[in-house]
């Protein structure tokens, strides 16, 4: 669809300022947001992982264990494992790692800078791979529909590693295209250690080469895998040396949910990735209406069959091997890959719409309701952000005079990990072990100890205190999930205060 363009809109588009233009529209949209407050949990055990990276440089990856008069406490909540002396996150390490540095530059806010930046590149790199497959296609149209109709911008502003490792795939696709093995692979590896799903996407890279202009030989075929060894065999070795074993823990919970029920979880997968529901990829990717409507329209775009089957293959494989929904999130986001060749496939529908009055109307109908999309997913964000951020204030205010909090809400310190950098939080997941851990507190003097339960989801609300030296002194609640805070006082270390 070729247009005549205003002055204004022309320098806009030029490819320079169009990046100036998305970095300031998303900086503007990160102003807005709270960053000490998470979406979901991830984000925050991602940063609990950040801070121990800088804390303990010798050993980033090993996450102390909570102690108890010295001795550590194996306490620790569901999405970490123990290992000896310490403990791992169930998540992927690298991005952690990489962002550390940048919380240590930047405090919070450095966080959100590798998402963002992961959005801008992921934009760029899509827009740079529609012109490679055919010269005809407008960069411009394949970043703009890269930009707003996909769920790209709402991944771009959260503390996850969702678009640094979808740029690094795009990125990758694109050096692939060009003939640069040795680059492609070392992209497309960053991509698998950021999120697993991008093996697929690499796999279905491979599948769908003989489709592509740039038909790769053996020899850019060897760099690429070589690329691929150099970045994956150093994690791999570690794993193999710190754990015994070749499958790192993150990867080894989610592969044991993915085999119990397996034909109930896809059957459960379909409906909400699926659905019509406001998790599907139909409410929150336009991309995937567009690219499908594609299909109806005649067009000379060259690589067409590649990228359907990029997306065919990258999705197949996904749906097959996804150990579970993928949880709190803004749409399906284990599929984030999909919208890569989805959204070029989209721009070329974009590209066909004649040049009349109908034409652009449907043209501007279709940018309003992606934006409309876009600012109903900002919207969500902002909203479960500033709840949470309620509840990191009420840990931050109730919590000032201990730093050891005993808690049976196992997301407690995912949603509150701003609240708890001083703090250690020991997890006891029934009353038994409430209580011994209270009782263990007591016997080592610790002067204030705060019980954190959940109105929602605890059995009741009782402290664990009975037959200990602990006083309850203070209760508070907060309407956020309902919790309650409990100051309990040590007699001995309260007299002695005294």
């Amino acid at each position: 669809m070729q247009r005549g363009l205003s002055p204004s809109v022309a320098w806009i588009a030029t490819p320079r300022n169009a990046v100036a233009f998305l970095a300031v529209i998303l900086a503007a949209l990160a102003a807005g947001l709270r960053p000490d407050a998470f979406f979901a949990g991830d984000p925050g055990i991602k940063l609990i992982a950040a801070r121990t990276a800088l804390e303990h440089p010798a050993h980033p990856l090993d996450l102390p264990l909570p102690t108890i008069a010295g001795a550590a406490a194996p306490h620790v909540e569901p999405f970490f494992s123990v290992h000896g002396s310490h403990a791992h996150a169930v998540t992927s390490p690298i991005f952690p790692l990489v962002s550390a540095p940048v919380l240590g530059l930047l405090g919070l806010r450095g966080l959100y800078v590798l998402p963002a930046l992961g959005f801008i590149v992921a934009v760029v790199g899509i827009a740079r791979l529609a012109n490679l497959l055919d010269p005809r296609r407008s960069a411009l149209t394949a970043g703009i529909v890269a930009a707003v109709a996909t769920p790209f911008a709402f991944y771009g502003l959260e503390f996850w590693e969702h678009m640094p490792a979808v740029a690094c795939g795009a990125v990758g696709l694109t050096l692939w295209l060009r003939g640069r093995g040795l680059g492609a692979g070392v992209l497309l590896g960053g991509a698998v250690l950021l999120r697993p799903e991008a093996a697929w996407f690499t796999a279905a890279i491979a599948a769908a080469s003989p489709w592509l202009p740039y038909r790769p030989t053996w020899r850019p075929a060897g760099r690429a895998v070589a690329g691929l060894a150099l970045v994956l065999a150093p994690y791999a070795i570690y794993v193999i040396g710190h754990f015994g074993t070749l499958i790192p823990p993150h990867l080894a919970a989610n592969s044991g949910a993915a085999t119990g029920a397996w034909l109930g979880t896809r059957q459960h997968l379909a409906a909400m990735w699926l659905g019509l529901g406001s998790s599907s990829v139909w409410t929150v990717a336009p991309c995937v209406i567009g690219a499908l409507a594609s299909v109806a329209l005649p067009s000379a775009r060259q690589g067409r069959r590649a990228l359907w089957v990029v997306a065919a293959v990258t999705f197949t494989l996904t749906f097959l091997t996804a150990p579970n929904d993928g949880g709190s999130q803004w749409g399906p986001r284990y599929l984030l890959f999909v919208y890569v060749p989805l959204s070029i496939l989209a721009a070329d529908l974009v590209d066909q719409l004649p040049s009349t009055r109908v034409g652009v109307t449907v043209l501007v109908v279709m940018l309003v309701g992606c934006v409309w999309i876009d600012r109903r997913g900002y919207r969500e964000l902002k909203s479960a952000k500033a709840s949470y951020g309620r509840l990191v204030d009420f840990i931050a205010e109730k919590t000032v005079e201990s730093n050891t909090i005993v808690t049976d809400v196992w997301w407690l310190d995912q949603v509150a990990t701003a609240a708890l950098d001083r703090h250690q939080v020991l997890f006891t997941p029934d009353a038994a072990t409430a209580a011994s851990v209270v009782a263990r507190l007591s016997d080592a003097t610790v002067p204030v100890v705060h019980v954190i339960r959940s109105l929602e989801e605890s059995s009741d609300s009782t402290s664990w205190s009975a037959g200990t030296c602990y006083f309850e002194e203070r209760r508070d609640t907060t309407s956020v999930r309902r919790l309650v805070s409990i100051q309990l006082r040590h007699r001995c270390g309260f007299a002695t205060a005294r």
